[in-house]
């Protein structure tokens, strides 16, 4: 009967399963197929496009890419529907040379308003960034007046991102070559850090308004080299699963910070592990031998005012201290002081579990250790510790997977663990969502596969009492 109805459950299971990926194909197939254009437009619609896209391309505060929009004309002249929600433009344009009078007449410039950035610091002048803005545009557009115009044809792709709503795909090469090599012109702009002046090569790198007021000449916004998006909405969030993965793990070889952080991370575990059963069989035997002999009451005295302190305090402030009041004026390392926090802490723990599996021995062990001629360290080091430790043993490893999860508050003393790990990737691509997701994933098949160990212990010890 057992074995029909786990049958039947596991055939219930296959078949949601089934049926899932069918819905989830299905769905994929129905919007695969129906990927066209929703609304339809004309040449003239597409003219409107483009025109509000190259007079929205210059920023606020470029004077330069402004007036070569101004002098550039992008013409429609037919155009046709793709495959990818896209609508194939064949344009022709003309607009000025920019790159070939920056490229011209660079050093001149640069001399020129060098003398005017010193002249007006001369005569007391407030010289500004937006002064040698103007100083540099009055300069290039007396030359680009008088610049040949060029002219050409270029394909432009629009993307209907939402019904009714397209965006131009503009990559750097059809920018730059509608507007006259401007994206060129810039980057001649940005990397001349020289001026001829007197003779002699000044370098202006670190004239703050000066390069500031020379390189807003040319600056452009709106402007993405990202090709739209237009799948279906489940391959668009699988495209963009992708990307994210490849963006904070792939890419310089981010994964690493997680490795090592996960390194770290066991690392400080087993060990403070490892100090925290040595203290909590110490403590736990202390405690014992005084509540039966009352022998020891002052180190028992010692013991519960630790358990009181470390267990009725938050781990995280216990660490701050350790590290920060106690430790760090001694010169002992961030690792070093997260293992004996931990340790510490969970040596109040194991104590408690410990204590509990000795008092569970029954005083018959003890009376016959006593027949044997043992004494009573002897009776409680051969025959109860043995007994109490195999019937603690699943607790002690449950605490072993706790004491994981608390080590994560490791990485505010900056130990460099799996969750600084994951906020150093977040750090750097500035995304939230898959660096912490994947630290929590992390943690959670770290400690599934420790449970399972655990029940497999506890399995196991439970057969051999039987025998």
């Amino acid at each position: 009967m057992k074995k029909k109805n786990k049958f039947k459950g596991l055939l219930t299971a296959l078949i949601c399963v089934a049926l899932a990926v069918l819905v989830i194909f299905g769905i994929y197939f129905v919007q695969k197929l129906g990927n066209k254009i929703d609304t339809e437009i004309t040449v003239a619609d597409a003219q409107v496009i483009i025109n509000e896209t190259v007079a929205g391309l210059p920023g606020n505060v470029s004077t330069g890419a402004k007036y070569v929009a101004e002098n550039t004309v992008v013409t429609v002249n037919e155009l046709s529907y793709g495959t990818e929600k896209n609508i194939i433009l064949e344009c022709t344009y003309e607009t000025i040379n920019i790159k070939a009078v920056i490229e011209g007449n660079i050093d001149r410039y640069l001399e020129e308003v060098y003398q005017f950035y010193l002249d007006n610091n001369a005569s007391g002048k407030k010289t500004n960034a937006t002064k040698i803005k103007q100083r540099v545009a009055s300069l290039v557009e007396a030359d680009l007046a008088s610049s040949a115009p060029v002219s050409g044809s270029v394909t432009v792709e629009l993307f209907e991102i939402n019904p009714g709503e397209f965006t131009p795909y503009l990559n750097y090469e059809l920018v730059n070559t509608v507007f006259g090599g401007l994206l060129d012109a810039k980057e001649i702009i940005s990397s001349s850090h020289t001026v001829n002046y007197g003779g002699e090569s000044v370098d202006i790198s670190n004239y703050n308004t000066l390069r500031t007021g020379i390189n807003d000449y040319i600056a452009l916004k709106n402007y993405d080299s990202e090709k739209p998006d237009t799948s279906v909405p489940i391959e668009k969030t699988w495209n963009k699963l992708k990307y994210d993965f490849h963006r904070n793990f792939v890419v310089n070889d981010q994964y690493m910070y997680l490795v090592n952080g996960l390194i770290t991370t066991l690392k400080i575990t087993a060990f403070a592990v490892l100090l925290g059963i040595a203290i909590g069989f110490v403590v736990a035997v202390i405690r014992c031998v005084n509540q039966k002999t009352g022998k020891i009451s002052f180190l028992s005295g010692i013991c519960k005012v630790y358990l009181a302190v470390m267990r009725g305090t938050p781990i995280m402030v216990q660490l701050l201290i350790m590290y920060f009041v106690v430790l760090l004026p001694m010169g002992v390392e961030k690792f070093t002081a997260a293992v004996i926090c931990f340790g510490l802490n969970s040596g109040a723990y194991v104590s408690e579990i410990v204590r509990g599996g000795i008092m569970s021995i029954e005083e018959g062990q003890t009376e016959a250790g006593r027949s044997l001629g043992f004494n009573y360290v002897q009776t409680m080091w051969y025959i109860i510790i043995p007994q109490a430790f195999k019937a603690v043993l699943p607790s002690l490893a449950n605490e072993f997977i706790t004491l994981l999860k608390e080590s994560s508050v490791a990485f505010y003393i900056g130990v460099a663990d799996l969750t600084l790990g994951g906020i150093k990737i977040r750090s750097i691509t500035y995304s939230n969502f898959m660096p912490l997701i994947a630290v929590a994933l992390i943690y959670l098949v770290v400690v599934l596969g420790l449970s399972k160990c655990v029940s497999i212990l506890e399995r196991r010890l439970a057969k051999s009492d039987k025998r």
